[in-house]
């Protein structure tokens, strides 16, 4: 049974403003007609959501108004509706598979959704808390479809741009309507960013500035990286697929970002040796960082874009893992300041769980470089032939082969296909890449003093047990519920 997302809406919301702002940060995976595809169920899920709000007055006291946020809403569902209505009738976009990161979009309001019709209450007169975190929440929301529609904007721009430079042969085979509906369909969704933008200019980021944010639960982090070192290293002793390798890549990375802060911080006020963090500490974390980047983006490439099946129990180690430390380098509009930080949390005890997790990076990085020669995993096709392609051009010779690196077919279709020789070497040498790096933090952080001088891997051993997660025993999968309908 897949174990149950343990994030609050609040979260939710945090993790849909950071997936469309990396929307707009990765263009190369930007494609118009796909993410135009996916754009009505975003809004959709974005409108149910809104509805599902507790009202912030009695409608009895002010009968003549009505809510200025569920007005625009309603508009900005109408204009969607228009447009998904007309796709429909045309050729343009078509139909075909969905954007990966606005479906995870789609799916995190959905479950927050549903967490605030189970939890709701409508009890009057609100208290001044809740209501600012109210009107914190409907912020953010605004601000993901605000964002959100920028970027689907700017990938109908980019489609445009390409279509331009298309040879005259290859236009003359695309449907009569594509660049015309194309332009449509860019200038709507200018309209709608502006609609949603005029929400957001009087109330972003202000309105954050009153919602709720507790004190970082101290055996969350712990928990999440137990929960996910053991989900990832099921999934690659299993059958892993490259949309496997990718997510756990990502997580990765975004885990050594996190790390990065959290440590900087914990260096600046004296909670680890500041000078052995400047010296090696700080170096291999960036690297550690780059190298799982790097990884994910080659992996984002050859996972096919149809049939991107995901094991639920590591999706949600995964969802978890990334909301504890938002939870900790987060503070509701940006990243934390030190003083923040220092304030906040223990950075002593949080900077000992994060050495411990730099070190079972190093084994999960031997495990995914392992998986990558299993003969059975598979990749796109097209992700293959554009890499093949690539490193063909780049080799000694440039691109002299005549011969097909995928069958017209499996590229017409984008079905997965074994790795070739030529790529399974490259990415293997990205994964070698990253081994070395992860390897490297790991060592740095295990000889990372206390500022008492007693070497960090005391410390630990002190206060860890047998597991090397502090008190935790092998967590349960299942994360507790979230406690308030709005709570971050």
């Amino acid at each position: 049974m897949p174990a149950l997302d343990g994030r609050s809406v609040g979260e939710l919301l945090l993790d849909c403003d950071l997936l469309v702002r990396e929307v707009l940060m990765d263009t190369p995976l930007m494609d118009g007609r796909v993410m135009v595809r996916t754009w009505g169920e975003v809004v959709e899920a974005a409108a149910d959501l809104w509805r599902a709000f507790p009202e912030s007055s009695p409608r009895a006291a002010q009968p003549e108004r009505r809510d200025v946020g569920q007005v625009l809403m309603e508009q900005l569902q109408t204009m969607n509706s228009n447009l998904m209505k007309a796709a429909r009738r045309r050729q343009w976009p078509g139909t075909g598979t969905g954007d990966d990161r606005l479906l995870t979009v789609c799916e995190n309001l959905t479950t927050a959704a549903e967490l605030l019709a189970r939890r709701r209450t409508d009890v009057r007169p609100m208290r001044p808390g809740v209501e600012a975190d109210l009107d914190a929440a409907k912020a953010r929301l605004m601000h993901v479809l605000y964002v959100g529609a920028h970027g689907v904007q700017v990938a109908l721009n980019r489609d445009l741009r390409d279509l331009a430079v298309l040879p005259a042969t290859k236009r003359a085979a695309l449907p009569s309507e594509s660049v015309e509906r194309t332009i449509e369909a860019r200038d709507r969704m200018a309209a709608f960013e502006q609609l949603a933008g005029a929400y957001v200019s009087g109330t972003f980021p202000a309105a954050l500035h009153g919602e709720h944010k507790p004190p970082a639960e101290p055996d969350r982090l712990p928990q999440a990286l137990a929960t996910w070192d053991i989900q990832a290293h099921r999934a690659l002793a299993g059958t892993p697929t490259a949309a496997t390798m990718m997510l756990i890549a990502q997580t990765q990375g975004h885990t050594a970002f996190a790390s990065q802060t959290i440590l900087r911080a914990a260096a600046e006020t004296g909670s680890i040796e500041p000078g052995q963090y400047r010296t090696r500490l700080a170096p291999a974390l960036e690297s550690a960082q780059a190298s799982w980047v790097a990884l994910a983006r080659t992996w984002a490439q050859l996972a096919p874009q149809r049939g991107r099946q995901l094991d639920p129990n590591l999706v949600t180690a995964a969802n978890e893992i990334r909301a504890a430390m938002l939870e900790i380098i987060h503070d509701r509009s940006g990243v934390a300041s030190v003083e923040t930080l220092a304030a906040t949390d223990d950075l002593k005890h949080v900077s000992r769980t994060l050495q411990l997790g730099l070190a079972t990076a190093t084994d999960l990085a031997y495990a995914l470089r392992e998986a990558t020669g299993d003969p059975q995993l598979r990749a796109s096709s097209r992700g293959v032939n554009a890499m093949a392609m690539a490193l063909e051009a780049r080799g000694p010779y440039g691109n002299v082969s005549t011969e097909a690196w995928v069958r017209p077919a499996d590229h017409a279709h984008d079905r997965p296909i074994p790795l070739p020789d030529m790529v399974r070497d490259s990415v293997t040498r990205a994964a070698d890449h990253a081994v070395r790096a992860a390897a490297t933090a790991a060592g740095a952080a295990a000889s990372l003093a206390t500022p008492d001088g007693m070497p960090a891997a005391k410390t630990l051993a002190r206060s860890t047990d047998s597991h090397g997660y502090g008190d935790q025993r092998l967590p349960a999968l299942q994360a507790a519920a979230p406690v308030g309908p709005l709570r971050r």
